[in-house]
């Protein structure tokens, strides 16, 4: 009986210990921080630390430059050039993706048969993974082989196969296409998410006094949505302003530099032109401007004031 009080006793001890918030907070935030911090606040430190340097891809000696390597970033014309690539990546998809995304959304919560299918489809691209639909792009879009220009070709709609990716005029215009048909779905989990949660009396109410479809959408759905399309507007503006991989992929920034964004500007620099340190001075140059445009937005816009809990 004496092992067994002890052990009961202990273990009261135990849960006593557990009980304290300040235990409680460790075990459970504890684990979560220390994640954030190694995959999100160490790189940014790193990358603030090494812009001061000159840092030689293949070589252990680092070489102060102090504020050297920001200086030449703005002094640099390509990287304007660049950064105004970005914008327009950005703008062309964001404002593409809402659009599409939001009307898909508008479709799909209406009910009609096979309904929950045209879900399911509609889902597919966003599942498909970005190195994959790059490629599959590549081949699609080929200008010897690929079924895009064949069809449009057979449909008269182009004379002649036409090279997508050679093309300065058309490269960007097909980037935006590509990578908007597969983030548009974000924009509609979105969307969607909130119609559901508008009540049907509203509607109901504005069927009874006669409202058209267009005055349901523009006085009960457009003001429902504003929220949430604040919302899109930041974390798509910032996201597609990063956008490397399908950039990459599909073009490496060409042809020539016509579709060579900030991203991919920051890339080669460290990693092809071997300058860690001037790399890391763009990346945290883009860092800062991304944090004041959002710190703007929510200042200006106040998209917390759109967002209500009912």
């Amino acid at each position: 009986m004496g092992g067994l009080a002890e052990g009961r006793r202990r273990l009261d001890t135990l849960y006593d210990h557990l009980s304290n918030p300040y235990v409680l907070l460790v075990l459970t935030v504890g684990p979560a921080l220390t994640l954030f911090v190694f995959i999100n606040i160490l790189p940014i430190a790193w990358a603030i630390y090494a812009g001061f340097f000159e840092i030689p891809l293949f070589s252990p000696e680092w070489t102060w430059t102090g504020l050297g390597n920001y200086v030449e970033v703005f002094e640099e014309s390509t990287f304007w050039v660049a950064l105004y690539r970005s914008i327009v990546f950005a703008g062309g998809s964001v404002v593409l993706q809402l659009v599409a995304g939001t009307a898909v959304a508008l479709l799909i919560n209406e009910h009609f048969t096979f309904k929950s299918a045209v879900r399911a489809i509609v889902l597919v691209p966003y599942t498909i993974p970005t190195a994959v639909l790059a490629f599959l792009t590549l081949w699609m879009l080929n200008s010897q082989y690929g079924i895009v220009n064949q069809l449009l070709v057979q449909t008269g709609l182009i004379e002649a196969y036409t090279p997508w990716f050679a093309s300065e005029g058309l490269a960007m215009l097909v980037l935006i296409l590509v990578n908007s048909w597969k983030f548009s779905i974000f924009v509609t989990l979105m969307v969607l998410a909130k119609l559901q949660s508008i009540p049907d009396d509203l509607y109901e109410a504005a069927d009874v006094i006669g409202a058209t479809a267009y005055q349901k959408f523009r006085d009960i759905t457009l003001p429902n949505l504003k929220g949430v399309i604040f919302i899109v507007l930041l974390l798509r503006g910032v996201w597609m302003f990063n956008k490397f991989d399908i950039i990459w992929i599909l073009t490496k920034g060409g042809p020539g530099n016509s579709t060579e964004t900030a991203a991919i500007f920051a890339y080669k620099t460290a990693m092809i032109d071997n300058q860690l340190g001037q790399g890391a001075a763009i990346s945290v140059v883009l860092f800062v401007i991304l944090a004041v445009v959002a710190i703007i937005y929510f200042i200006v816009l106040k998209p917390s004031e759109e967002v209500r809990v009912e």
